[in-house]
């Protein structure tokens, strides 16, 4: 009788911890795309028929002006990214390992997230975003640094700011934007 009752107890262990496997294993692929740094889309069924909007769309009906498909808003990752990619082409820094030219459309996009969705360091990206849409970049070496320490940065912090001929240099020498 004990042997029936170990038996069942083990076997009902087995098939519970299967169950939760099978459950986390299920629900981590149906999540894969659930960040916002993504390239999944929604697939949308009208009338029987499954269409997929376009990607790189955003729920402000504009599109993301860094040429990435991303679902929106976007994540708080995903904005510091796009911040500290950009301060690149203003700073100094012995390493530079992402780029995305500073234009007013990247600009106004990014306030624009901010008006869509809550961020822990939202004032910060604001402060920063409104200063260079106004054309300030002479927080530049600051902007980068308090966003490249909120990534736990440890190897590029800028050390000042590039005159405008490194500028234009560092901007015409960048093969491809990345972040």
């Amino acid at each position: 009788m004990l042997r029936k009752k170990s038996f069942a107890i083990i076997v009902g262990s087995v098939l519970l911890l299967t169950a939760i496997g099978v459950y986390i294993a299920v629900g981590s692929l149906n999540n894969t795309g659930t960040t916002e740094d993504t390239n999944q889309t929604d697939v949308v069924s009208t009338a029987g028929v499954e269409t997929t909007p376009p990607q790189s769309e955003t729920k402000t009906g504009k599109e993301n002006p860094f040429g990435e498909k991303v679902k929106t808003p976007l994540s708080e990752n995903l904005i510091q990214q796009y911040i500290h990619a950009m301060s690149h082409q203003k700073v100094k820094a012995k390493e530079k390992w992402s780029f995305f030219e500073i234009t007013d459309e990247r600009i106004d996009y990014l306030l624009g997230q901010l008006e869509i969705n809550n961020y822990k360091n939202e004032q910060t990206y604001k402060d920063i975003l409104t200063s260079w849409k106004e054309g300030d970049f002479s927080g530049a070496v600051g902007d980068h640094n308090v966003i490249w320490r909120m990534q736990n940065g440890n190897i590029g912090k800028a050390t000042g700011m590039l005159s405008a001929n490194e500028e234009k240099k560092y901007i015409e020498s960048q093969k491809k934007e990345k972040r």
